[in-house]
C-alpha cells in the first residue's frame, strides 16, 4: 500500500516523492544518453503521475509555474514542426520535457499538498543537487580533454592533468568546459546551503559531507576555466554577502531588510552600469575582449547577427536544435555551419522557440521573484529558497555571454531552481483587490492599444515569419555540403514560389518590414533577379544598417547592378572572416556569369 493515513501517510508520501525523483532521473538519463528513443522514456517518467491519478483522481500537482511551463512546452512543439530537421528537434524537445519532469520531481518534496512539514521539503532536494554538482565535477575532472580545450591558466591545466594521469580512459559524453562551468556554478549554492543546514543542526557528519561536496563542486568550477561561470558565481556570492550585511542592520519594522537590500542592489547596479558606460572601455569593447569564437567572431558580432535571426522568427520559432545552419545561411552568409548557438540564453530561446517562449521564461522568473519577495517580508528567507535564488542568478548572469543550459542537453536543468519556491508564500501584506483590478485593467488596456497601433506591422511580421519557416524547411532540409556547392544552388532547384508570395504579401502590408525585404532580396540575388534584389535590400538596409549580412548582400547587389563605388564602400568593412565575399565570386563563376564575376572580383581586389 503506497498511501495510508496518519503517520504512515507522511512516510508514504516521502517514499512516493523519492519514487517520483527516481523515475524522472531515469527518463532524463535515457533522453540524455539515447536521444533517438524519442517519447519512450516519457512512459517511465509518467509512472508517479499515474499513481497519483489512481489514488486522488488528479494527474498533476498544481503550482504557480504550471501555465508558463505549459506555454514553454507548447512553443517547443511548434518549433519541432517549424524545424528543418525534425529528428534533431524532437531530441531537443524531449530534453526540455525531462527538465519539466525534474522540476515536478523536486517540487514534490515541498508542495503544499504534501503531508508533514512542506517547509522542510527543500532539504532532500538540495542535498540531491549538492551530490549532483559534486558528481558532475568529478566526471568533468576525470574526462576533460585538455588537448582539445586548453586553458590560459597553466597551473590549472597542470593540476588537471595530474588528477587525470592515474585514471583510465573513461567512455561517455565529454562536457564542454563552458557547459560544465555553467552547471557547477548553479549547483554551488545548494552545496553551501546543505553545509549551512548541517551546521545549524550541529550534525557534524553531515557538515563534513556537505563541506566535501561544496569543495568538490568549487574545484570543478575552477578547473572548467569558464570565466563567465566564475563571474556569475561571484555575482551570486556578492548578493549573498549583501543580504547578510543588510541583516546586520537593526530594524523592527517588517520589510525593512528587503527594502534596504533592494535599494543597495539598485545603487550597486547603477554604479556598475556607470563604470561600464563611462569607463575607459565601453561595453562593446568588453564584449569584444571576451574569448574569440569559431571563425574569428567575437561575441558582439555574434549577438548582432543573432538578433537578425530573432527578428526573422519572432512568433514561430526557427526550430529546435537548428541554430548552426540557420545562422550560417541567413545571418553570417557562409556555406558551412561552424557555431552551434548564440552564446546567449535569451537570444537562443527567442530564435529557436520564438518570443513567446522567452516570455514564458520571464513569467517563471517573475513568479520566483514574487515568491522571494513575499518570503522576505519579515527579513528572513528559507535557506534553500535563498540557494535557489542564487542558483537562478548564476543562470541569468552566465546566460548573458554563454548558453551552458539551453544550448546543450543540460537544458533539462533549466527549471530546477523554481522547485524551491514552493510552497508558494501567501501575501502577508493587507490585500487591496481594488488596486489589483485597476492595475490589471490598465495593463489590458495598454495591450489592446498596442495591438491596434501595431496591427499592420505585427501582421506583416507574422506572415514573413511563416515564409521564413517555409524557406528554411525547403532549403536546409535538402542542402548538404559538398553535395551542393552553396545554398544559392538549392534555391534554383526547389520550388520557392509559396515562400516568395509570403514575403511579397508581408511587404504589401508593411513595405518597411526589414526581415521580409532582406530574405526576399537574398532569394532574388540567388535567382538572378538583380534589380529587384537591389530594391529590397536597400529597404532592408534602411532598417538594419548595422547588420553585417545586410551590408554584404546590398554591396553585392550594387556591384552586380553597376553601382561599383557604393558597393565597394559597403564591402570595405564587412566581416569576411569566413571568406563570404570570395564565396560570392565562386557563385558567379559556378553559374558562368562572366560579366558579374568580373564586377565581384573588382570589389574583392579593392578591399
Amino acid at each position: 500500500m503506497l498511501f495510508g493515513s496518519g503517520k504512515y501517510l507522511i512516510v508514504s508520501w516521502k517514499l512516493f516523492a523519492f519514487i517520483n525523483l527516481i523515475c524522472a532521473l531515469a527518463a532524463a538519463a535515457l533522453w540524455y544518453l539515447f536521444p533517438q528513443l524519442m517519447a519512450w522514456p516519457l512512459l517511465l517518467g509518467a509512472i508517479p503521475w499515474l499513481l497519483r491519478m489512481a489514488h486522488e483522481g488528479s494527474w498533476r500537482w498544481r503550482t504557480p509555474f504550471d501555465w508558463p511551463l505549459l506555454l514553454f512546452l507548447l512553443t517547443g512543439l511548434v518549433s519541432v514542426w517549424s524545424a528543418y530537421d525534425r529528428e534533431v528537434a524532437w531530441a531537443k524537445f524531449w530534453t526540455i520535457m525531462a527538465g519539466v519532469l525534474l522540476f515536478y520531481a523536486l517540487a514534490a518534496f515541498s508542495l503544499p499538498g504534501a503531508p508533514g512539514d512542506p517547509e522542510r521539503g527543500g532539504i532532500p532536494a538540495a542535498w540531491f543537487l549538492a551530490f549532483f554538482g559534486a558528481g558532475v565535477s568529478l566526471y568533468f575532472l576525470a574526462t576533460h580533454d585538455w588537448d582539445a580545450f586548453p586553458t590560459k591558466y597553466a597551473a590549472v591545466e597542470a593540476m588537471g592533468r595530474s588528477f587525470q594521469s592515474p585514471l583510465p580512459q573513461l567512455p561517455g559524453h565529454r562536457l564542454h568546459p563552458n557547459v560544465a562551468g555553467g552547471i557547477l556554478a548553479m549547483m554551488v549554492p545548494f552545496a553551501a546551503a546543505a553545509c549551512g543546514q548541517a551546521g545549524r543542526a550541529r550534525n557534524w557528519p553531515s557538515l563534513v559531507l556537505g563541506a566535501g561536496l561544496f569543495g568538490t563542486t568549487l574545484l570543478g568550477l575552477l578547473f572548467s576555466s569558464s570565466r563567465g561561470a566564475w563571474l556569475a558565481a561571484a555575482g551570486a556570492a556578492a548578493l549573498a554577502v549583501l543580504w547578510w550585511l543588510t541583516g546586520l542592520v537593526d530594524g523592527k519594522q517588517p520589510g525593512r531588510r528587503r527594502l534596504l537590500f533592494s535599494g543597495a542592489l539598485l545603487l550597486g547596479t547603477v554604479g556598475v552600469l556607470a563604470v561600464l558606460i563611462l569607463g575607459p572601455k565601453s561595453p562593446q569593447q568588453l564584449l569584444a575582449n571576451l574569448p574569440v569564437l569559431a571563425g574569428g567572431l567575437d561575441r558582439l558580432d555574434l549577438f548582432r547577427n543573432s538578433i537578425i535571426l530573432a527578428q526573422e522568427y519572432p512568433f514561430i520559432g526557427a526550430g529546435l536544435g537548428g541554430f548552426m545552419m540557420l545562422y550560417s545561411t541567413y545571418a553570417y552568409l557562409t556555406h558551412v555551419g561552424f557555431i552551434i548557438h548564440a552564446h546567449n540564453l535569451f537570444l537562443d530561446v527567442s530564435i529557436e522557440q520564438s518570443v513567446f517562449a522567452l516570455l514564458a521564461l520571464f513569467w517563471m522568473w517573475a513568479l520566483f521573484a514574487v515568491a522571494l519577495w513575499r518570503e522576505s517580508y519579515d527579513g528572513k528567507i528559507r535557506p534553500y529558497l535563498g540557494a535557489a535564488a542564487l542558483s537562478l542568478v548564476t543562470i541569468l548572469l552566465h546566460g548573458l555571454t554563454e548558453d551552458a543550459l539551453y544550448g546543450s542537453r543540460s537544458v533539462m536543468l533549466l527549471f530546477l531552481p523554481l522547485a524551491f519556491a514552493l510552497p508558494f508564500p501567501r501575501r502577508k501584506e493587507e490585500a487591496q483587490p481594488q488596486r489589483r483590478w485597476l492595475a490589471q485593467g490598465i495593463a489590458l488596456g495598454l495591450l489592446v492599444v498596442a495591438l491596434i497601433v501595431w496591427a499592420r506591422p505585427l501582421r506583416s511580421a507574422a506572415i514573413s515569419n511563416l515564409a521564413a519557416v517555409r524557406q528554411s524547411q525547403a532549403e536546409l532540409s535538402l542542402y548538404q555540403w559538398p553535395e551542393w556547392p552553396i545554398q544559392d544552388a538549392v534555391r534554383r532547384e526547389v520550388d520557392l514560389s509559396e515562400v516568395i508570395t509570403g514575403y511579397e504579401k508581408a511587404l504589401t502590408i508593411n513595405p518597411f518590414n526589414a526581415a521580409a525585404n532582406r530574405r526576399l532580396g537574398q532569394l532574388e540575388l540567388s535567382l538572378g533577379e538583380y534589380e529587384d534584389a537591389l530594391k529590397h535590400l536597400e529597404l532592408a538596409y534602411a532598417g538594419t544598417s548595422w547588420d553585417n549580412g545586410t551590408r554584404l548582400m546590398l554591396g553585392e547587389a550594387m556591384l552586380v547592378n553597376g553601382r561599383n563605388e557604393e558597393g565597394l564602400a559597403l564591402w570595405a568593412d564587412v566581416n569576411n572572416a569566413q571568406s563570404q565575399l570570395e564565396t560570392r565570386a565562386f557563385w558567379y563563376k559556378y553559374i558562368a556569369d562572366k560579366e558579374r564575376l568580373a564586377m565581384i572580383r573588382k570589389g574583392l581586389g579593392e578591399r
